[in-house]
C-alpha cells in the first residue's frame, strides 16, 4: 500500500483548553493519529513538554503563565506557516490570554480553532491522574487552576467535546468532522480503506486504538454470560449427576447472584486495558 504525505501551504492550528485531567491530551493525541494517519504533518504540543523544554522554569502565576502561553502561540504560528498542523493541549485557564494567543496565530492568517473540552470540576477532582488536585487541596500547591486559581469557559469556542459523557472517539470523531467541515483536512481516500467491509468499527476506532467500554454494555456482557451458565449450563450438570432439577435451578440461582458482581468486576477491569484490540 503506497503512503503520500500531504504538504499543506499553510497549516492551522487547534487549541485544546479545560481543567487539568479533562482529558484535553487524549483527546489531541487521538486528533494527531487520525491527521497522521491521513498523510499530514502534525506536531502536538502539551504543557509538560512544553514546560520540560522550551519553557523551563515557567511559573504558575497569572503573568508567568500568560508569558508561557504566548511563547507557545508564536512556536505554533511558526509550525503552521510552515505548513504543518499543530495541535495544542494546555489549560489556558484566562479568556483574555487565549484571545492573545488567538491573535498571533490569525495575524498571519492562519486558521485558529480552539476547542473546550468540558469535564466538570467535580469529576477531574475525581479522576486527579497525577495527584495534583489532593496536593492542591492540601494547599501544597499554589495557583492551581480549579482550586486557588479560576478557570474562565470559553464564551465561543469553535467545538466542544464531552469527555464526562463521551468516549475518546466519540470527542476525536467530533473535532475531526469540524476539521472536515470547515475545508481544513480531508479524509484519505485508499488509504484508509482495504477494500472490504468495516469489521473492525470506524476509521477513527481502528486508528485511535480501543475505546473505554461503557458500564452498560459491562453489565449486558456479564448478565447475558452468567444467565446461559447458570440458568442451562449449571441446572443441567446438577441434574444429570443428582436427577433432582430442582435442586440444579436452586443452585444455578445461587451461583447467578454470587457470581454476577465477579464478572461485572472482571469485565469492568479488562474494559480499561488496551492489550489484545486490534489497532
Amino acid at each position: 500500500m503506497g503512503f503520500t504525505m500531504k504538504c499543506l501551504d499553510r497549516g492551522f492550528v487547534v487549541w485544546f483548553t479545560g481543567f487539568p485531567g479533562s482529558g484535553k491530551s487524549t483527546v489531541a493525541s487521538g486528533v494527531a493519529r487520525v491527521l497522521k494517519s491521513w498523510g499530514y504533518r502534525v506536531e502536538f504540543l502539551d504543557g509538560d513538554w512544553v514546560r520540560r523544554t522550551i519553557s523551563v522554569g515557567a511559573g504558575f502565576t497569572r503573568e508567568e503563565r500568560r508569558r508561557h502561553l504566548l511563547r507557545v502561540a508564536w512556536v505554533a504560528r511558526l509550525l503552521a506557516r510552515n505548513g504543518v498542523i499543530v495541535l495544542c493541549s494546555f489549560v489556558s485557564p484566562y479568556r483574555d490570554v487565549r484571545a492573545e494567543v488567538r491573535s498571533i496565530v490569525e495575524e498571519e492568517g492562519i486558521p485558529f480553532v480552539e476547542v473546550f473540552v468540558k469535564c466538570s470540576l467535580e469529576e477531574c477532582i475525581r479522576r486527579d491522574p497525577k495527584g495534583l488536585y489532593k496536593k492542591a487541596l492540601a494547599g501544597e500547591i499554589k495557583n492551581f487552576t480549579g482550586i486557588s486559581d479560576p478557570y474562565e469557559e470559553p464564551e465561543n469556542p469553535e467545538v466542544v467535546v464531552d469527555t464526562e459523557h463521551y468516549s475518546a472517539e466519540e470527542n476525536v470523531s467530533r473535532v475531526i468532522t469540524y476539521l472536515k467541515e470547515r475545508g481544513l483536512v480531508e479524509e484519505a481516500g485508499s488509504n484508509n480503506d482495504d477494500g472490504g467491509g468495516d469489521s473492525e468499527g470506524s476509521p477513527i476506532k481502528r486508528i485511535i486504538g480501543y475505546s473505554r467500554e461503557l458500564h452498560l454494555r459491562s453489565i449486558l456482557k456479564a448478565l447475558s454470560y452468567r444467565l446461559y451458565q447458570s440458568f442451562l449450563i449449571s441446572p443441567l450438570i446438577v441434574w444429570v449427576l443428582t436427577g433432582n432439577w430442582v435442586l440444579g435451578l436452586k443452585f444455578g440461582v445461587v451461583e447467578f447472584i454470587v457470581k454476577i458482581p465477579a464478572y461485572y468486576l472482571f469485565e469492568r477491569v479488562w474494559s480499561h486495558v488496551s492489550y489484545g484490540y486490534r489497532k
